[in-house]
C-alpha cells in the first residue's frame, strides 16, 4: 500500500510537472549557490524597486520603464536557461553579454534622456542605433526564453514588414523607413516602452506580489476549502468544486496554465475517484481555470492594459466585467451538474469535507482580498489598492505565525475600511491602518500570554516578504516580456499605418453586417491567441480588431472586451490549446479530446461576447432595469445552451429538441423585445414538450409499478 500511494504520488508530482511546461515561464538553471543567492537577492530587490517607485520614489517614465524591462531581462539570462536541454550550472558566455547589453542600453537611456527625447525615430546617432538594436534583441531573447517562440517570431514578421513594404503591394504597401531612424522608433516610448510596458510596469509586479502574499497567507487553500463544502457534496461535485475554485482562484491569478495546476491538483484526481472520465476532468479544470482569467478585479493583467488602451477607468472595467463572468461559470456549472444527471456522478461523501464552523473561523484569511476590492471599488487608484491590500496579507502571515484565529484580524479591516472615510489621503490612512494593527497583534500577543512566540513570528514573516518579493520578481517575468515584446507589434502598427489599413479591410469584408465583423473578429482574435499568453494576444488584437469595431459604432469597453475574451477562450481551443493541453497531462487524458471537452464545458465563452455587441447593457452601459433584463434572458440561454450540449431535459433530449434549445438560447442572447419574446415561447413549449413527454417513463418508473 505504501508503495502504491508512493508510485501515485510520484505519477501525480511527474503529471503536474508535465503541465507546468505548458504555462511556458522558461526552465530554471542550477546554479552555484552564491550565484543563487545573489539572484534571489536580486530578484527580490527588483520587486522592492518597483513598490518603491510606485508609492513613493518618483523616477522619470521612460527610464523606470526601461529598469522594468531590461532589469527583467538580466534576471532572466542569470536564472534561465537557454534552453530546455542545457547543460551546466553556470551562467554562459552568451548570456553574460546579453545581460550587458541589457545594463549598457538602461545606463545608455538614463544619460542621454533629455537629448532622446527630442530626437527619437527623427535624428538617429550611431549610439542610439546602437542602443536600439542591442536593445530589441534583449527584448526579443527574454520574450523567447520566457513566453515561447511565438510571439517573437510574430515580432521579427513584423519588424520584416517595416523593411519589404515598400516592395508590397495593395493595403500592405507604406513608403518605408531608414533602418536607423526605426530601430530608434523601436526602442522608444512609441513602441516596445509604450502603453502595453506602461501597464506592465505600473501593476505587474504589485499584482503578482498580491496574489503570490495571500497564496502564502492560506488563502489558496481556504479557497479550496470553500469550494469543497459548498459544492463537494452535490452530484458530480468534484467537477462543480473546479468550477468554483477556478472562479476563485482567477480574481487573483493572470495565468490559466497556473490556474489549472493550482486548483486542478486536488479537484482533478477527486473527479477522477468520483467516475469523471480523464478527458471530462481535465476540460472541465481547463475551462474553469482559462475563466479565471474573466474574474475581476485582475483579469489575467489584461484589465490593465484594457485601462491603459482605452483610457477607461480600471474600476469601470472590473465592474462592466463582473456579470459576463458570472454569466460564464454559471453556464459551465449547468452544464457539469446536466452531465453528472446524465451520467450518474455522485459527489464526496458529507463525512469528508471540510467542516463549516471551521471555514468560518478562518474568514478573515480574506482580509487582503476585502481590503484590495475595498479601497478599489471607493474610488482609489489601482495602486494604492494593491499596495494596502499587499500590507494586509503580512498582517494575516503574522497573525498565523503567532496562533491567533482569524477573527483577531476584524479590527484591521475596519480600520481599512473606516479611516479613509475620515477624508484623510488614502495613503495615510493605509498606512496608519497597517501599522496601528500590527501594534495591535504584537500587544494581544503579549496579553493573551503567546510573547514567546513573537520572536520567531518576527523571523518568519521576514523571511516571508523576503521570499515573497523574490518569487514575485520571477513570477512576473513572463508578463514583463510578453507586454515588451507585444509593443514592437503595436508598434510598428502604429508607423507604418497598417493596424487602420485592417480595419478598413476587415470592415470592406462585413460590409453592412456588424454580426458578420464581430464573427471574423472572433476568429482572428483566437488565431492570434493560439500558442501565447492571454495578455500578449490581447495586447495584439486590441491593436488590429478592436479599432474596426469601434469604427463600426461599437464602445470601446464593448470591442475591447470582446477580443479580450477571444484571447482567453483561445487557451482551450485546438490545435494550441494550453490550459487544456495542462489539464489533460493532470488527468492523464489525450490532450485533443481534452481540449473539445473543455470547449464544450466553454461553450458560453464562445457566445456570450457576443451580447457585448448585441446587449451592451449586460456591460452596464446602461440602465438598472435593462441590464436585470438582459441578465434574466440570458440565464434562461445559458441554460438552454447546457440542455442543447449535453441532451438533458427531463430525461435524455432528442436531437430536435436540442436543437430547438440552441434555436431558443441564440434567439435569447440577441436580446432585442422581438427575439426575447420569440426565445421565450419556443423554450416554454420545450420545457412543456419534454415534461409530457417524460411523464410517461416517470409513471413506469414509481414504486408499485
Amino acid at each position: 500500500m505504501t508503495m502504491d500511494r508512493a508510485g501515485l504520488q510520484a505519477g501525480m508530482e511527474q503529471a503536474v510537472d508535465g503541465a507546468q511546461e505548458l504555462d511556458a515561464e522558461g526552465h530554471d538553471r542550477s546554479l552555484p549557490w552564491w550565484l543563487g543567492v545573489a539572484l534571489t537577492v536580486l530578484s527580490a530587490a527588483y520587486a522592492a524597486f518597483h513598490l518603491a517607485v510606485l508609492n513613493f520614489w518618483s523616477i522619470d517614465e521612460w527610464v523606470y520603464r526601461v529598469i522594468h524591462v531590461n532589469m527583467g531581462a538580466a534576471l532572466a539570462f542569470i536564472g534561465i536557461r537557454a534552453w530546455r536541454g542545457e547543460r551546466g550550472r553556470n551562467v554562459p558566455i552568451p548570456d553574460w553579454i546579453l545581460i550587458a547589453a541589457a545594463i549598457g542600453c538602461t545606463v545608455y537611456v538614463a544619460v542621454n534622456l533629455q537629448m532622446l527625447i527630442m530626437r527619437t525615430g527623427v535624428i538617429t546617432t550611431t549610439g542610439d542605433f546602437i542602443c536600439g538594436v542591442a536593445g530589441t534583441i534583449v527584448v526579443l531573447e527574454f520574450a523567447r526564453r520566457v513566453a515561447g517562440l511565438v510571439l517573437p517570431v510574430i515580432a521579427l514578421i513584423f519588424m520584416g514588414y517595416v523593411f519589404v513594404g515598400p516592395w508590397l503591394p495593395g493595403i500592405l504597401h507604406h513608403q518605408g523607413f531608414q533602418t536607423a531612424n526605426f530601430f530608434s522608433f523601436l526602442y522608444s516610448q512609441d513602441a516596445i516602452f509604450g502603453m502595453t510596458v506602461a501597464a506592465s510596469s505600473r501593476y505587474i509586479i504589485l499584482f503578482v506580489a498580491f496574489a503570490v502574499f495571500l497564496q502564502a497567507s492560506g488563502a489558496g487553500d481556504y479557497f479550496m476549502r470553500l469550494a469543497m463544502t459548498l459544492f463537494g457534496a452535490a452530484r458530480g461535485g468534484p467537477g462543480k468544486v473546479s468550477v468554483f475554485s477556478g472562479l476563485l482562484f482567477g480574481t487573483v491569478s493572470g495565468s490559466a496554465v497556473a490556474n489549472v495546476v493550482a486548483s486542478g491538483t486536488f479537484t482533478i484526481p477527486m473527479m477522477r475517484r468520483v467516475g469523471y472520465s480523464r478527458e471530462s476532468a481535465g476540460g472541465i479544470e481547463a475551462a474553469s481555470s482559462s475563466g479565471g482569467q474573466l474574474a475581476p478585479p485582475v483579469m489575467g493583467a489584461g484589465a490593465f492594459i484594457m485601462a491603459e488602451i482605452t483610457g477607461i477607468p480600471y474600476s469601470d472595467i472590473v465592474v462592466a466585467a463582473a456579470l459576463p463572468c458570472l454569466l460564464f461559470y454559471l453556464a459551465i456549472y449547468l452544464t457539469v451538474d446536466l452531465q453528472a444527471l446524465r451520467t450518474g456522478l455522485t459527489g464526496i461523501p458529507r463525512k469528508e469535507l471540510p467542516k463549516v464552523a471551521e471555514l468560518k473561523a478562518d474568514a478573515f484569511l480574506l482580509l487582503p482580498l476585502a481590503v484590495l476590492l475595498y479601497i478599489l471599488l471607493s474610488g482609489y487608484s489601482i495602486i494604492a489598492a494593491g499596495t494596502w491590500g499587499l500590507a494586509a496579507t503580512l498582517l494575516v502571515l503574522l497573525s498565523r505565525e503567532i496562533g491567533f484565529r482569524s477573527y483577531v484580524l476584524a479590527l484591521p479591516l475596519v480600520l481599512f475600511v473606516v479611516l479613509p472615510l475620515t477624508g484623510m489621503a488614502v495613503n495615510i490612512a493605509g498606512a496608519i491602518a497597517f501599522l496601528s494593527s500590527m501594534a495591535l497583534l504584537l500587544v494581544l500577543a503579549v496579553v493573551t500570554g503567546k510573547a514567546a512566540k513573537l520572536p520567531g513570528a518576527v523571523k518568519v514573516l521576514g523571511v516571508e516578504t523576503f521570499r515573497g518579493l523574490a518569487d514575485s520578481a520571477r513570477k512576473s517575468l513572463q508578463l514583463i516580456s510578453v507586454m515588451a515584446c507585444a509593443g514592437i507589434v503595436v508598434g510598428v502598427l502604429g508607423l507604418t499605418g497598417l493596424g487602420g489599413r485592417f480595419s478598413s479591410v476587415l470592415l470592406s469584408a462585413a460590409g453592412e453586417s456588424q454580426a458578420l465583423a464581430f464573427a471574423l473578429a472572433m476568429m482572428i482574435s483566437i488565431v492570434l491567441g493560439m500558442g501565447m499568453p492571454t495578455t500578449a494576444a490581447y495586447a495584439i488584437a486590441a491593436a488590429v480588431v478592436a479599432p474596426a469595431l469601434q469604427q463600426m459604432g461599437i464602445s470601446a469597453l464593448a470591442a475591447h472586451m470582446f477580443v479580450f475574451y477571444c484571447a482567453v477562450i483561445s487557451a482551450i481551443t485546438p490545435p494550441v490549446a494550453i490550459a487544456a493541453f495542462a489539464g489533460a497531462a493532470i488527468a492523464g487524458g489525450k490532450p485533443w479530446p481534452t481540449s473539445i471537452r473543455a470547449m464544450r464545458y466553454g461553450i458560453a465563452a464562445f457566445v456570450l461576447p457576443f451580447m457585448f455587441y448585441t446587449s451592451p447593457e449586460i456591460l452596464l452601459q446602461g440602465s438598472w432595469i435593462q441590464t436585470a433584463h438582459v441578465f434574466a434572458t440570458a440565464l434562461v440561454a445559458i441554460y438552454l445552451i447546457a440542455v442543447a450540449g449535453e441532451g438533458q431535459l427531463y430525461g435524455p433530449a432528442t436531437p430536435v429538441e436540442r436543437i430547438v434549445a440552441a434555436i431558443a438560447a441564440l434567439l435569447l442572447l440577441w436580446s432585442s423585445l422581438g427575439t426575447d419574446i420569440a426565445g421565450l415561447a419556443i423554450a416554454a413549449l420545450l420545457l412543456l414538450w419534454a415534461r409530457r413527454r417524460a411523464a410517461p417513463a416517470a409513471v413506469a418508473a414509481a414504486p408499485g409499478r
